[in-house]
């Protein structure tokens, strides 16, 4: 490595001896800084250390100046200059190896060597590593980087050499490039002309002891001390290079890295708040401290207080000061599943609406973990969080967590579900125990034939209870009764009447509907009604054929008139079996009204002859010679019957 140098020194008076490089107007500058300094006291120490950045050269000034007995005028100086160029504070760890290549003149004959530039591999100078007051230490950097007193006590001329060229290296390279020392030790304050530097050296009156150094023991000013004497391998100073490198103010940015960097080692889950304090305060501005920034949100640095950064972004307030993160950074939130879940909650709350890109892939990645973790987000989230995690994910409100659920947030999830989810009609059913209003108008209101059809599927035997609620708004409802997807769960002859009563007999709509949909179910239920029920089904049913005329119908009339029949002949019908009858029989003249048997044989033979339908159908009816000699003579006194009695009579 090849760096400037130049000599100062006396020859009829104190001046610039010799220079690698031309210093043109800094020169003056450079002769009087290099004169000693006013005040100074050497005692034992060799010398001491002058530096400063020198724009008009473009280098770093780094001045030894010994004092030179030798000459003939008192106070005489030789001071050897190093112009370095700022690049130089990229590549060397340890600053202190630049004092090696400061080297005390033999006399002004020696002068010619200082006009050429120093030559030296850098790599290969290792420094002794030297003990350093940490009394001294501390009081360094809390006057570099709390705004304290620039001067510096010391017992001794020479003390602070050691701790401030290990601060100094401890610096990352602009902040290194900028610092303006002299170590040159007085008994007071002096001034320095119109040079200010940030440190200066004086004196103690008295000397101190360790315990009353007056230093304070801040956790900050601890682990810098400690990263000081830890040198290169200290790990503060590659943290502090890392993110020092594009932070607009230079020593005041010292100060707040330090404690983040504790927050990335020790922080714990309510480190954010602090974290995000620091960055608002000390870095206020987007394009301050970019890199350090952008890990933070990111989860590279203090990952412990990611989701509080995040929150803090993506719901817009920290926008002015912290970058988005990146595709990387959000992957890092599913590690933090489930034991910062809450924190995770306000995330997918914040992105529940999320347009941009970046927002949406924090929902997406938060929503699509485990069913268990599904399952707790939907327990724990606002509605509009639920209902965006169910329209991506139906399927998970068919688990046992859903009904754990208190009826509003079963209310606000239920539309949810596609009607067609296999498995959907299990779990209304589990519903019906619920004796909610409000919930069992939202349950038909979305789901009416599979929720009328769970209703009659529990009417008949199921183990489910039904609360009222739910047969009350069946009954607001009936017409969903006369769908087949309803009627496919009938399996007894219970069952039957229940929706019959529901949907008030014969009503037109009944009666509309036809017998079609009665028919096959009639002869795959089991009867488990008492007589009079079972008889006021039965005419229910035959009631729904010669009403209606279609040929489904010629089935229940076959099944079921032998039955109906015989019971009138034996006047054992119930009264509510024959009230239903009772508008579908025709007159038969006053004399034979009381004959209701006579009635019923005509009305049916009115309902072959009125829908033509077969009279071999109409010879079945009987079961007895008897019985078939009386559908002969109602037939004959239906006009057009003719043909049925004869089919009848054969």
């Amino acid at each position: 490595m090849k760096f400037d140098q130049c000599l100062f020194g006396y020859d009829d008076g104190h001046r610039l001896l010799a220079s690698s490089l031309p210093l043109g107007t800094e020169t003056s500058f450079l002769t009087e800084l290099s004169d000693l300094a006013p005040g100074t006291i050497f005692n034992q120490s060799e010398g001491y250390w002058t530096g400063l950045p020198v724009p008009g050269i473009s280098r770093y000034v780094l001045m030894r100046t010994w004092p030179a007995p030798e000459m003939s005028r008192p106070g005489c100086v030789w001071t050897h200059a190093l112009l370095l160029e700022p690049a130089l504070f990229e590549s060397i760890e340890d600053l202190s190896v630049l004092q090696a290549f400061a080297i005390r003149p033999k006399g002004l004959v020696d002068k010619e060597r200082y006009r050429e530039p120093l030559t030296h591999d850098v790599s290969q100078l290792v420094q002794s590593p030297k003990s350093v007051d940490i009394a001294i230490l501390k009081r360094l950097l809390l006057s570099l980087y709390t705004g304290g007193s620039p001067s510096i006590e010391v017992e001794s001329p020479g003390q602070l050499d050691a701790p401030l060229f290990a601060v100094w290296s401890q610096q990352w390279p602009r902040l290194r490039r900028n610092l303006r020392f002299q170590t040159a030790a007085s008994r007071a304050p002096r001034s320095t002309g119109s040079m200010r530097f940030d440190i200066t050296v004086e004196l103690a009156l008295t000397i101190t002891t360790p315990s009353r150094d007056g230093v304070k023991d801040l956790p900050w000013l601890e682990s810098a001390a400690l990263d000081v004497q830890e040198g290169t391998a200290g790990t503060l100073r590659p943290f502090l290079w890392r993110y020092g490198r594009d932070v607009r103010r230079q020593r005041g940015s010292f100060l707040p890295l330090a404690e983040i960097k504790a927050i990335d080692t020790e922080g714990t889950h309510d480190s954010g708040e602090r974290l995000i304090e620091i960055v608002t305060t000390s870095f206020s501005t987007l394009d301050d401290a970019q890199h350090l920034k952008q890990d933070l949100v990111d989860g590279n640095l203090a990952p412990v207080a990611q989701p509080q950064l995040l929150q803090l972004v993506l719901s817009g307030a920290g926008r002015a000061v912290f970058p988005m993160p990146t595709c990387s950074g959000i992957s890092k939130l599913i590690d933090l599943w489930p034991e910062r879940r809450k924190e995770m909650l306000s995330l997918i709350e914040i992105t529940v609406d999320a347009v941009d890109p970046i927002g949406q892939s924090v929902f997406d990645l938060l929503t699509r973990g485990t069913q268990e973790s599904l399952t707790w987000l939907l327990t724990q989230a606002s509605s509009q969080t639920r209902k965006r995690i169910m329209r991506e994910n139906p399927g998970l409100l068919l688990a046992d967590w859903f009904l754990d659920l208190e009826s509003p947030a079963v209310i606000e999830l239920l539309p949810l579900i596609p009607e067609k989810l296999p498995g959907v009609d299990a779990l209304l059913a589990k519903l019906l125990m619920r004796n909610d209003r409000t919930l069992a108008e939202v349950a038909f209101e979305h789901f009416p034939i599979l929720m009328a059809g769970q209703i009659v599927l529990a009417a008949g035997g199921a183990s489910t209870h039904v609360a009222d609620v739910w047969w009350q708004k069946l009954r607001q409802n009936p017409a969903v009764l006369l769908q087949p997807e309803v009627l496919r769960f009938v399996s007894r002859m219970s069952q039957l009447y229940a929706m019959a009563e529901i949907l008030g007999w014969l009503t037109p709509s009944v009666v509309a509907a036809g017998p079609a949909l009665w028919a096959p179910i009639l002869s795959k239920a089991s009867n488990d009604l008492p007589t009079e029920q079972a008889d006021t089904l039965y005419s229910f049913l035959v009631g729904i054929a010669i009403s209606s005329g279609d040929s489904s119908g010629i089935l229940l009339v076959e099944k079921l008139f032998d039955v109906i029949h015989e019971q009138l002949l034996a006047s054992r019908l119930s009264d509510s079996a024959r009230d239903l009858l009772e508008d579908l029989l025709p007159d038969v003249g006053w004399i034979r009204r009381w004959d209701v048997a006579l009635r019923f044989r005509v009305a049916i033979a009115n309902a072959y002859v009125r829908f033509r339908w077969p009279p071999q159908s109409y010879a079945k009816l009987g079961n007895t010679r008897r019985i078939r000699r009386m559908l002969v003579d109602a037939a004959s006194d239906v006009p057009g019957g003719k043909h049925y009695a004869e089919a009848a009579d054969d």
